[in-house]
């Protein structure tokens, strides 16, 4: 298995601000778009309704270091890899890189932590829950590939 997952999206027009650039929150919803597309990747979910509760994986922790600069147009390739995987909760990490003349330039870095979380219908309260042992198993793999 591969050690990381690479989701690659364009910058269209409603990702930048009024100075061509790409808005901040734009990266972060392109990693959840990428987290999300690993998880489609192993034939899973990363949400799921059903008839008695809905399952779900919040993030608990987001950072995002801007490197350089993203813009209306560029491809930008999330390069998403396994930090940590808990009982719990699973870390990730990515670099976010822009093609440029010189190659592939890192324009971003982030790190975040989601953890597994149930909730019956009717209730406010979310518990947290086990990773899914399938999932889990896919984690652990793309974690041991980058040892």
């Amino acid at each position: 298995m591969a050690s990381e997952f690479v989701y690659t999206r364009r910058v269209e027009f409603a990702d930048t601000d009024t100075a061509n650039l790409i808005h901040f929150t734009a990266l972060l919803k392109f990693m959840e778009e990428a987290e999300h597309a690993l998880y489609r990747s192993f034939d899973l979910v990363g949400f799921q309704w059903s008839e008695d509760s809905m399952f779900g994986m919040p993030r608990v922790s987001v950072s995002c270091d801007y490197l350089g600069a993203v813009r209306y147009g560029d491809e930008v390739d999330v390069r998403l890899r396994v930090r940590e995987v808990r009982r719990k909760a699973i870390r990730y990490a990515a670099d976010f890189t822009v093609e440029r003349s010189g190659g592939r330039e890192v324009v971003a870095r982030s790190d975040w932590t989601v953890v597994c979380a149930r909730r019956e219908h009717g209730s406010q309260d979310w518990q947290g829950v086990e990773i899914p042992p399938p999932l889990k198993e896919r984690l652990q793999a793309m974690l041991a590939s980058r040892r």
